[in-house]
């Protein structure tokens, strides 16, 4: 094992660079991304089995309210983590190039590779459907198939109903758009955000909301227009913008802000005990706001005015959480810092990437009930998780960071002073990370 908490086998680049640079390391996040990849593969199976439509009313509130927003929670982590190197050396973002070819490392090779894997089970078998289970899933066109590989399928599924994001077999890749826009965008905000935080929070926040309030109020803006749309389009086009990067830039802003936020608390002068004894307060009421708006935003997928303003509450809440939690005395957060949470952490990608995939497979190739029991869920739980979790180990073992450290080769690496306080040669290097 080796000193951050991860193993031999599966150590994260970035944070192998990051530990080199002095560049601070916040274990509880990798906890808090390994929570939020199961949190997004219990609701889809929890979906699949029908086990959300049967359970009691304010379970199911909860479920859908908690579960159901996991994938936020992947946003504001990636903002928190991907902004941590800028924030911790006052500012300095570095070279664009380095970062780009970091960042797409990250981020493409894993997803192409589910891509091409889902294309040779689409060609090889039978694959129907999960939902619509007399629906077979044909092999998407080539305009499908570039949309899918460039990311570019979900902002094309604004402009048409043909367009098959994740080419039906894998739908949750419609969050790797949003992940590729923050990571072009945040060059040109990490600044802004450094000097004017607040005001960078407040324009993020002004643009989820415009975009929110606009297709809530869909049907009066396209008659103000001289336009009409039939009901069954506006559904399409309100789903189709939930998808889309602006319902998520105040979520990525306030993992920006929380890591901006930890850098400073932990650099003040405030006492240990009495930083403890804050961090506890603001994660149990943080903790208590996001379980009372969780339960509210449960009850009614809608757009509706009510539903921006809790769902932002809800937003803010878990941010304020995850950052509190990492500032709490040791055993406040070991459910997160724990050595085999974090390694699953760092598998978590493939998880993510491959999981949909496997449910597909398990609802074609077996006649598996969806009657909503506790017996169904568990079932297709207990033949999904195996394969998903070992996939993975593979992509991360065998694709994922072989090809991060081979692109650090042509990315300068980030150094910082002996005492920590900053980059040697400031705007010569780019993030760690």
């Amino acid at each position: 094992m080796r000193e951050d908490g991860t193993s031999h086998h599966i150590a994260d680049p970035g944070k192998e660079a990051r530990s080199r640079a002095g560049i601070p390391i916040v274990p509880a996040f990798d906890g808090f991304r390994a929570f939020a990849i199961l949190g997004v593969v219990a609701i889809h199976l929890i979906q699949i089995s029908g086990l959300g439509n049967t359970v009691d009313d304010s379970v199911g509130r909860l479920l859908w309210g908690s579960f159901g927003r996991a994938v936020e929670a992947l946003f504001i982590i990636s903002g928190f983590v991907v902004y941590l190197p800028t924030a911790a050396r006052g500012g300095e973002f570095g070279r664009f190039v380095p970062y780009a070819i970091r960042r797409g490392a990250r981020l493409l090779p894993a997803y192409w590779l589910i891509i091409a894997f889902s294309i040779l089970l689409l060609a090889v078998f039978t694959v129907y459907s999960p939902v619509l289970r007399d629906q077979v899933l044909a092999v998407p066109d080539l305009g499908n198939i570039a949309l899918n590989l460039t990311t570019l399928a979900v902002p094309a599924s604004m402009l048409s109903s043909d367009v098959s994001v994740g080419m039906g077999i894998d739908p949750p890749l419609w969050t790797l758009s949003s992940e590729l826009i923050f990571y072009l965008v945040l060059p040109l905000v990490a600044v802004l955000f450094f000097r004017r935080p607040i005001l960078a929070l407040a324009l993020s926040a002004a643009i989820t909301v415009a975009w929110m309030l606009a297709f809530d109020n869909l049907q009066s803006l396209t008659e103000d227009l001289g336009m009409s749309l039939a009901s069954g389009e506006q559904l399409r086009l309100g789903f189709a913008s939930e998808q889309q990067f602006p319902t998520w830039a105040f979520s990525f802003a306030l993992g920006m802000c929380g890591a901006l936020a930890w850098v400073r608390l932990t650099q003040s002068r405030i006492p240990a005990k009495v930083m403890e004894r804050r961090a506890g307060l603001a994660a149990a009421a943080s903790l208590a706001v996001a379980i009372v708006t969780g339960f509210i935003l449960g009850g009614d997928a809608a757009f509706t005015r009510e539903q921006i303003l809790g769902s932002m509450v809800f937003s803010v809440a878990l941010a304020v959480l995850m950052v509190a939690l990492t500032l709490c005395p040791p055993g406040w957060q070991r459910p997160f810092t724990a050595s085999r949470v974090r390694q699953l952490g760092d598998i978590s990608y493939g998880i993510y990437l491959s999981h949909y995939v496997f449910i597909t497979l398990a609802v074609s190739a077996f006649a598996l009930p969806a009657d909503g029991t506790v017996g169904d869920f568990l079932l297709l739980e207990l033949i999904v998780l195996p394969p998903t979790v070992l996939y993975g180990y593979l992509s991360a073992r065998f694709l994922e960071q072989p090809v991060r450290r081979w692109a650090r080769k042509y990315g300068a690496a980030t150094r910082t002073k002996p005492d920590g306080a900053g980059p040697s040669n400031p705007g010569s290097r780019g993030p760690a990370g």
